[in-house]
């Protein structure tokens, strides 16, 4: 009997520190300075508790986390949105720019079919988005959320908002640009447009100046920040000292590679040129040796015998029978003539002679 009533005791008492641990929030709102510089936040309510929020398609990878930022690699593909929330009671909270909740009690309407879900609990993920560290985040679709009885723990104290405070979050996706294309969406009003870097034209979204078309999504276009201190989005921006960095030097790289193949082809026809016009040349004084180059002996006709007639190509075989056989047998008669070389002597009908060089 005496230790049921010491357990029934300190069951009391337990729960009577549980429930003495939770603290309850107070004059708690939207932080709505971080809103409206990381998010494209179209419209708060006056209590800053409810936000018609605009998210839009990332530049970067599907790795880095950007707030406001629509990731297509996930199924179905999810908005990031952070849960920006600031109050005012305990005193050491009112410097803080946001709270690290943890849970929440949420209710989701979806935009298309427009159903009410019954609430349930959802966890928040704490992530270091940009500079700051554990903020709560949701994935969330393009729908309408409610957020209630959010809570988070604290050297051992359980801090929750007031059962009457309800955080409302309208998130829309924004629509592509129309650029006369077939494959990009053609937008018939102006409600959907990037708030941050297009206007409205003719019914139509289009980039403001300072921006440029950019294909993020199913091929289509969308509109990023090209000024050179992304004074229009900074989360989604390429200064213009920096797009067409890769381009201009992709250029120069191109005509420098041009330049190159003109000249080589140049030195090329170059040498085929120097290469004709040395064989033509040589050609040429081949040709005028052959024609104009005395031969190094001089075999007059009365010389001729036998054996120089082989040697002789314009000798015809016919000119060695019309040699008068007289001056052939006769081997002084080479002394009458001046020139070299002189036939001296012959013996066995011509087999052997004597030739005066």
């Amino acid at each position: 009997m005496n230790s049921l009533h010491w357990y029934l005791l300190i069951t009391a008492f337990t729960l009577n520190q549980a429930s003495a641990t939770i603290i309850y929030l107070e004059n708690c709102t939207y932080s709505l300075n971080l809103y409206k510089q990381y998010l494209n936040l179209l419209w708060s309510s006056n209590d800053s508790r409810t936000l018609h929020i605009q998210a839009v398609y990332s530049l970067s990878s599907n790795a880095s986390l950007i707030p406001g930022h629509i990731y297509t690699n996930l199924f179905p593909s999810a908005a990031l949105v952070p849960f920006f929330v600031q109050c005012k009671y305990p005193e050491y909270f009112s410097s803080k720019s946001y709270l690290s909740f943890t849970q929440c009690a949420s209710t989701i309407t979806n935009f298309l079919t427009r159903k009410n879900h019954e609430s349930t609990r959802t966890n928040l993920y704490l992530k270091t988005i940009l500079f700051m560290p554990n903020v709560s985040l949701l994935y969330i679709g393009e729908y309408n959320i409610l957020l209630s009885n959010c809570s988070f723990k604290l050297n051992s104290k359980t801090y929750r908002l007031k059962p009457s405070d309800i955080f409302k979050f309208h998130i829309e996706y924004e629509n592509s640009i129309n650029n006369n294309n077939n494959n990009t969406t053609i937008t018939t009003t102006c409600s959907k447009c990037n708030k941050r870097t297009s206007i409205c034209y003719e019914k139509r979204c289009i980039c403001r100046p300072g921006t440029t078309p950019f294909k993020l999504y199913k091929n289509n276009d969308y509109c990023i920040d090209t000024t050179s201190n992304c004074s229009y989005d900074s989360q989604r921006c390429l200064p213009s000292k920096s797009i067409p960095l890769f381009n201009k030097r992709s250029n120069q790289y191109f005509l420098i590679l041009i330049l190159l193949i003109s000249l080589l082809f140049m030195l090329f026809l170059f040498l085929l040129w120097c290469l004709l016009r040395n064989a033509r040349k040589h050609t040429f004084t081949d040709e005028k040796d052959l024609s104009s180059n005395p031969p190094i002996f001089t075999i007059h006709r009365h010389e001729r015998t036998p054996s120089t007639i082989s040697t002789t190509d314009s000798v015809k075989l016919n000119d060695y029978n019309c040699i008068d056989q007289h001056i052939l047998a006769n081997e002084y008669v080479s002394t009458i003539y001046e020139d070299y070389p002189k036939i001296i002597s012959n013996k066995n009908n011509a087999e052997v002679v004597l030739i005066l060089v």
